[in-house]
C-alpha cells in the first residue's frame, strides 16, 4: 500500500488516507460544513451553509439553500448564528434559563445588549470589553443556536455575570 504524506496529498489534490472524514451538511453537493444563519444590521437574514471562521477576519463565504454562493463583509452583519437546524421555536430556544447548572463551555458568562433591543446571554472566551467581533456559546442546552459571532458595532452593552 502507497503511502502518500498528507502535505503531498493536499498538493496533487488527493484525500490523505490519514485524515479523518468530516461529516458535511451542506445542498446539493455543496462545500461548507455548518449551518448558519446570518441576521443582517437591517435585521435581513440569510440561512445557509459555510466554514468555521475566526473573529479577526473581514468577510466570509456562504451557500444559501437556493445553492448561491455570496461573499459576506463581517462589518455588515449583528450577528452569524450557528444552529442545528433552520426551523426552530424562536420563544423556547432564546429564552434565557433561570438557573444554569453548569457552563457548557470554559469561559466567562456575559450578557450582551445589541441596538435593535436583543440580548443575548452566553459563554464567552473574551476576558474584557472587545474591541473586535468574538464568538458566544448560548447558556440554554435548548437553543438551536450552537454558537454566536457577534459584531461588536452593534453591542450598546457588554456585561460579564460572573
Amino acid at each position: 500500500r502507497l503511502r502518500i504524506p498528507e502535505a503531498d496529498c493536499r498538493m496533487i489534490g488527493l484525500r490523505s488516507p490519514l485524515r479523518r472524514r468530516r461529516s458535511r451538511s451542506y445542498v446539493g453537493g455543496g462545500m461548507f460544513e455548518n449551518k448558519m444563519v446570518v441576521r443582517f444590521k437591517d435585521g435581513a437574514t440569510l440561512s445557509g451553509f459555510g466554514d468555521n471562521f475566526m473573529p479577526g477576519e473581514t468577510e466570509i463565504l456562504m451557500q444559501d439553500l437556493e445553492e448561491r454562493l455570496h461573499r459576506l463583509p463581517l462589518s455588515g452583519v449583528k450577528m452569524v448564528c450557528f444552529v442545528r437546524s433552520f426551523t426552530s421555536d424562536s420563544g423556547e430556544t432564546h429564552r434565557i434559563p433561570g438557573r444554569v447548572l453548569y457552563q457548557p463551555v470554559p469561559g466567562s458568562r456575559v450578557r450582551v445588549s445589541f441596538r435593535d433591543g436583543e440580548v443575548l446571554e452566553g459563554v464567552s472566551a473574551v476576558r474584557s470589553r472587545p474591541r473586535a467581533g468574538f464568538f458566544l456559546t448560548p447558556l440554554n442546552p435548548n437553543s438551536n443556536n450552537l454558537h454566536v459571532y457577534v459584531n461588536v458595532d452593534e453591542v450598546i452593552s457588554f456585561r460579564f455575570l460572573d
